[in-house]
């Protein structure tokens, strides 16, 4: 394939992808865990209260300034490209806002029904949004690609409860606060006639928040548990450091830009944009510390082992 051609995925949910794999791979794992028949008989396990609590599943959250920013810069290049009187021959914009969910708590239950238990996570979303075009009448496409990715890894305490609702099913809830730390990564490339400018941002911060849970526990045998729970999360990172690089290739000849400092989103133009600016912004700029809003929900399965 030329280099000036790249191929435009079709839209789709961010994280969804993995959070169905997840779920298969759980719906092969019950078929090979004993019958609730061959249970019955067992009585009620009592162990010595710690539970191991495994979840994953797709992740939704507000995204902030770094869905506006990274939305913004899509945006205007789609404008420029417009004015310049090129043709658009295929656009494909996502939202910066779901992605995946993996993690897990160890829970002491001092008491049949409350316990005590500390856990973490991995929060990850990748999307890929891209403009293809040409000048008019010109069979050569040429294209425009915005990437932002993100990882946020939590450490978490909590407070559990759980409450049987009859045999099977078991009614459970959780809160308490959450240490997320977060890093995110945007490229951005443009291709036109040999040209090339590109766009890359890497950039880390951490933040506390809360977070709590809602959900079923459904009996397979008296020391596991299917697990079906929405997790929502309260928490807005700012302050990210970190480097941006910007390189241009024209006329033959290259151009790199190297900077550290503090990811700033700047609103006061045509389109908000990410950047990120060592020391105090220009007085000029309408400029504030970039802020990732992680507040959401989590739509999770998995497994409860009692010991």
């Amino acid at each position: 394939m030329p280099r000036h051609q790249k191929p435009v995925k079709i839209p789709g949910f961010q994280g969804l992808d993995k959070a169905v794999l997840f779920l298969l791979v759980l719906g092969l794992s019950l078929i090979c865990l004993p019958s609730w028949a061959q249970e019955e008989e067992e009585g009620v396990f009592k162990g010595v209260g710690i539970h191991l609590r495994l979840r994953g599943g797709w992740a939704m959250f507000a995204g902030g300034d770094l869905e506006a920013g990274t939305s913004g810069r899509y945006d205007r290049i789609l404008g420029e490209l417009s004015a310049l009187g090129l043709e658009i021959s295929r656009q494909a914009k996502k939202p910066f806002r779901s992605g995946y969910e993996m993690g897990g708590d160890v829970v002491y239950f001092f008491t049949p029904s409350l316990g005590a238990g500390l856990g973490g996570s991995l929060l990850g979303a990748h999307t890929e949004s891209s403009i293809m075009f040409n000048w008019p009448g010109s069979p050569l496409d040429y294209s425009m690609t915005s990437v932002p990715e993100l990882k946020v890894w939590s450490l978490r305490l909590g407070l559990f409860l759980s409450l049987p609702l009859n045999r099977l099913l078991t009614f459970c809830a959780s809160a308490g606060p959450a240490l997320y730390f977060s890093e995110f990564r945007y490229t951005g490339d443009a291709i036109v006639m040999g040209n090339e400018d590109s766009l890359h941002q890497e950039v880390k911060a951490s933040q506390w928040g809360v977070q709590g849970s809602l959900g079923l526990e459904v009996r397979m045998n008296r020391r596991l548990a299917f697990i079906l729970e929405a997790q929502g999360r309260y928490a807005k990172i700012s302050g990210f450091e970190g480097t941006e690089r910007t390189f241009g290739w024209h006329g033959g000849q290259s151009q790199t830009v190297n900077e550290d400092g503090t990811l700033y989103f700047i609103e006061g133009e045509d389109y908000p944009r990410l950047d990120v600016i060592p020391g105090q912004p220009d007085s000029a700029l309408q400029a504030r510390k970039a802020v990732l809003d992680l507040s959401g929900l989590s739509l999770t399965a998995g497994f409860n082992f009692k010991f």
